[in-house]
């Protein structure tokens, strides 16, 4: 089967064609490797504004969610729901998109697909390879939720959306929600990776709540929030401090991801709508 890649660019200034390379997308058709560089998108941080810079992450975030859904294939995934990973799909994106985040055509290799080509090409074209394995417990937990609850909500919540201060004016950076609905009061969710580094724990913890502040001031009313996520080992002392503050907040309710049909019945009870439409 023919490889193909495809190398995703930021763009720093479109006039003078500046910009980075940040990922790299391969594909043979029947599997599919996805990876961004964590550190080379951070050293873009100084240079992108806020807004912008958190629309490239949640874009390239969403990309790695949707691609990487099996465990025991990090940057691999079979058989994608929504199956956009072509090479007819991605000659569009390289044409079409003006979006910050550029796809360059996909080019054809001589290779067999697995995970050693694919950290050879990317370190070549983007930066060296590191594992992240922080981030693929997270993934795991992202997808587990997806999985289990996203297909028994899907009609009574907004899934998966980038929310911006269009939608709610207090809203001062883009943030992308779980899920959002509403019946008497505003309901939302967010899945949270508590292994993950504290620093960046407490930006996730802190940009839900400033989505749930930008909520209520919206409407005048107090909401119900979920945080759904696993209880950190122990030995990471401020994860998990932070983790029992959620735990025991009146303001926050934490659902353990093995126990997420608390969020369905709650849904379903409350006869809960979709909060756009």
């Amino acid at each position: 089967m023919k490889t193909i890649y495809s190398i995703l660019y930021v763009t720093l200034n479109a006039a003078l064609n500046e910009r980075v390379s940040v990922g790299i997308l391969m594909s043979n058709s029947f599997e599919h490797y996805f990876k961004f560089s964590s550190e080379k998108l951070g050293a873009l941080k100084g240079i992108l504004n806020s807004e912008r810079y958190n629309l490239v992450k949640n874009y390239l975030k969403s990309i790695e969610k949707e691609i990487c859904l099996n465990s025991n294939q990090l940057f691999s995934e079979r058989e994608l729901k929504n199956n956009w990973i072509n090479e007819g799909y991605i000659i569009y994106l390289s044409k079409y998109s003006n979006n910050i985040v550029q796809f360059s055509a996909p080019k054809p290799i001589d290779v067999d697909l697995n995970i050693d080509t694919f950290k050879r090409i990317f370190e070549k074209y983007i930066f060296r390879y590191t594992e992240e394995v922080n981030e693929t417990i997270g993934l795991n937990i992202y997808s587990k939720v997806k999985q289990d609850l996203f297909p028994k909500i899907e009609d009574r919540v907004n899934l998966e959306m980038i929310l911006t201060s269009n939608n709610f004016e207090n809203l001062f950076a883009p943030i992308e929600i779980d899920f959002i609905g509403i019946n008497e009061i505003p309901v939302a969710g967010q899945t949270i990776d508590f292994e993950k580094k504290h620093y960046y724990l407490e930006n996730d913890i802190a940009r839900f709540v400033s989505l749930t502040k930008a909520i209520e001031l919206e409407g005048n009313s107090k909401g119900k929030y979920y945080v759904l996520g696993r209880e950190p080992q122990k030995h990471t002392d401020k994860n998990h401090q932070l983790w029992e503050h959620i735990r025991d907040s009146d303001f926050l309710e934490f659902v353990d991801i093995d126990e997420v049909g608390i969020v369905e019945e709650y849904l379903e009870e409350h006869n809960v709508r979709p909060f756009f439409d």
